[in-house]
């Protein structure tokens, strides 16, 4: 089992939680109030600390943290959502892109900031671009915003930010009722659109875009598919070379696709047998596991790593991205061989936002496809993703008694609701629904208990004859009689033997109700079911 202290007292939560609790009280000392959890605070409050914080001089990144930090405290010691403070944290984040510009207002150094901007797409995504990257959103999310935008421009024949002076609410609201009925689309792929247009309103066009009442998508939610561990050992003993690696890596961390293929060499801690990953989604970082048997592939991978990038450098090629300004702030950084993508390309591709040439990562559709193969050549009828290696991994942990909490944090989860999905009743081992199809009785169909009483359960049950009739079973009163039954005597039967040792450990006589030919007659059939019913029943009600 793994131990949730020691990966707690690992990760960067200490930190997180000490700010929080320090800004929190900040915040409390200033109102005059007690630094109570029950306390409340509102935007109007938080807003006065800030205006104090800036008439004391404190700068724009130092605000942003006690911003982040109550935000921190309000998720997780009050359970409740960011609210208004994730509006306060974009401005404050603006806020820096303005002043670093402001600072240094050449066209060099804004281009430094938020990179090379395609000057042939239309003016109002340059703009996005722009404020995009200057908020320092992902690269994927700059995609698929664009691609939104750029769908509700075709809609309405739009071509420049001048033909956005006509364009209201009211047309993103039938936009976004369009998707819905006629585009049939999924609620997340509505909300994507829902939430570009929202960025488009308020970072470029500089106007509120009001209440939305659109039509909304209603598809289902569906449970994540999940692998048995016989299914995923023998799915990757079918990927081959880097990709078996990679699946296993998927498996025994919880790990993303993209989180995966990020990692860089100095991610492995083989000492502390831990792999840190960063960027992932909502830009958390966090500590997996790093499974034993992983510990010599990836020293043999970092070996061969350290080949390709010795002739980069002797090429004068070596370089790979950085996130954020570490490539100001350690300008030769990208040429060092702890930066480079473990699992790094074949070839150097050219970076989309500031134009210069990297060793990349592997592309992510590259795992996908073998994958694939190696679930065709398994014959497993399941749909298998990269992803699917992650629920199966929290499904696993959870089925053998690993707290919620750890896979919480193993996982990256903000909300514990999005880790309780893991928790639907068909992975718990303690608790087995068995089908009524199972406790037929009639025909060719017999019962036998199997395992579905659970021994503890049978040993409290009464070890002295009772009566079932109407008052005890609502399915006695298809009995022609009142049966008396000794209840621990009938279960033992019931689990071990089948239903006719049942009707021989009972009193009632069923036995003689045998036929000749070892079927039993319908009328004790009829009674093994009350009698099932009852025993069952008691456990339950245990």
């Amino acid at each position: 089992m793994i131990n949730s202290d020691r990966l707690r007292s690992t990760t960067k939560e200490d930190k997180d939680e000490k700010f929080a609790k320090i800004w929190f009280q900040a915040l409390a000392r200033f109102h005059r109030v007690p630094p109570l959890v029950s306390w409340q605070f509102n935007r109007e409050q938080v807003l006065a600390y800030l205006r104090d914080r800036l008439s004391n001089g404190v700068p724009t990144w130092q605000r942003l943290k006690i911003v982040e930090g109550l935000i921190w405290y309000r998720v997780n010691f009050q359970n409740l959502k960011p609210d208004f403070l994730e509006g306060l944290k974009v401005v404050l984040k603006r806020t820096i892109v303005f002043e670093r510009i402001d600072a240094s207002p050449g066209p060099e150094e804004i281009e430094d900031v938020v990179g090379k901007i395609d000057p042939n797409e239309p003016d109002v995504i340059q703009a996005m671009r722009r404020s995009l990257r200057g908020l320092g959103h992902a690269y994927n999310t700059e995609k698929a915003y664009v691609q939104k935008v750029r769908s509700f421009m075709r809609e309405r024949t739009l071509n420049s930010i001048a033909d956005f002076d006509a364009i209201t609410s009211r047309d993103v609201e039938e936009h976004l009722t369009d998707l819905a009925v006629d585009g049939d689309v999924a609620p997340s792929t509505q909300n994507q659109a829902y939430y570009a247009l929202s960025f488009l309103f308020e970072h470029v066009l500089k106007r509120e875009m009001e209440a939305i009442n659109a039509i909304r998508s209603s598809k289902a939610t569906r449970i994540p598919t999940v692998l048995s561990k016989t299914e995923v050992a023998e799915v990757l003993s079918h990927l081959k070379g880097i990709y078996s690696v990679i699946g296993r890596l998927l498996y025994g961390c919880g790990l993303r696709i993209t989180e995966c293929l990020r990692l860089r060499i100095k991610d492995f801690d083989f000492d502390r047998r831990l792999i840190e990953v960063h960027n992932s989604k909502g830009e958390k970082s966090r500590f997996v596991p790093f499974p034993e048997q992983l510990v010599e592939p990836i020293r043999e991978l970092v070996r061969r790593r350290k080949i390709v990038h010795e002739r980069d450098v002797a090429d004068g090629i070596a370089s790979v991205w950085l996130p954020f300004a570490l490539d100001r702030k350690y300008p030769s950084a990208h040429r060092e061989l702890k930066w480079q993508f473990l699992f790094a390309s074949e070839r150097h591709s050219r970076d989309p936002k500031t134009g210069r040439m990297h060793r990349h990562h592997l592309h992510s559709d590259t795992f996908p496809a073998n994958l694939k193969k190696a679930v065709d050549t398994c014959k497993l009828l399941k749909h298998a993703s990269s992803h699917t290696f992650r629920h199966s991994f929290a499904t696993h942990l959870l089925q053998d008694g690993t707290d919620i909490r750890a896979i919480q944090e193993l996982l990256g989860h903000s909300d514990i609701a999005t880790t309780m999905i893991y928790t639907h009743v068909l992975a718990r081992p303690d608790f087995k629904i068995v089908s009524p199809l199972d406790r037929l009785i009639g025909g060719a169909v017999q019962v036998r208990g199997g395992s579905s009483l659970p021994t503890e359960c049978v040993k409290t049950m009464p070890n002295q004859a009772v009566e079932v009739n109407e008052s005890t079973v609502e399915e006695s009163k298809k009995m022609d009689s009142v049966a008396v039954l000794v209840p621990r005597e009938v279960a033992v039967a019931l689990n071990e033997q089948g239903t006719e040792k049942a009707i021989a450990v009972s009193s009632s006589g069923g036995v003689t109700d045998s036929k000749s030919d070892g079927r039993i007659a319908p009328n004790v059939q009829r009674r093994i079911g009350v009698w099932w019913e009852f025993v069952r029943s008691w456990c339950l009600r245990r």
